[in-house]
């Protein structure tokens, strides 16, 4: 709701939906910048009297869009911001719960959340890897060697290279015919 609401006060007048969004020193001066190219747009455009006003009217209508365009822009990359930063806390308040559900036996709780959190990014390694643990504690050995060799496949998996490793039994061995696999 608020995205939308910041996004529409911008495409209305910009540097609003920076307002919205509690960016007041950017907002303002996107907003003072608009609204005086508007003010000498519409001054010489239909106040002015006379000849020699079109340079005067190009410039200030360029300001215009210009300032409209990057405050769209910008609303528009904050929103991304924002909405990668969201979806990382529910990621990471879900793999608390779900190592909480796992330190109190209950495992059907664990697996659950840990799915929840590979099926929003399946490339999610530590997902992979706790529900290998969770998997490996309810005695379901395969599921779990197919979990951690699901995570040491993706990228990012160095972290958990030697834990991964030993989970599968190869602690001796080079992982590099677990990638392949």
């Amino acid at each position: 709701m608020l995205a939308w609401l910041a996004v529409t006060a911008t495409v209305i007048f910009p540097g609003t939906g920076h307002l919205v969004l509690r960016r007041y020193l950017r907002g303002s001066v996107l907003a003072a910048l608009f609204a005086a190219s508007t003010d000498v747009f519409l001054i010489t455009a239909f106040l002015w009297p006379g000849e020699g006003k079109t340079g005067l009217i190009v410039v200030s209508l360029a300001i215009m869009v210009v300032v409209w365009g990057y405050a769209l822009f910008d609303i528009l990359s904050r929103l991304r911001v924002l909405r990668a930063e969201d979806f990382q806390e529910r990621k990471d308040n879900l793999l608390k719960a779900a190592q909480v559900a796992w330190l109190r036996d209950d495992y059907a709780g664990a697996e659950r959340l840990l799915k929840e959190i590979i099926a929003l990014d399946d490339r999610d390694v530590e997902a992979w890897v706790h529900l290998g643990k969770v998997l490996k504690s309810c005695g379901r050995d395969e599921e779990a060697r197919e979990s951690f060799r699901t995570a040491l496949n993706l990228e990012g998996s160095r972290r958990w290279r030697w834990e991964l490793m030993r989970e599968l039994g190869t602690a001796g061995t080079d992982a590099t015919e677990w990638e392949t696999s």
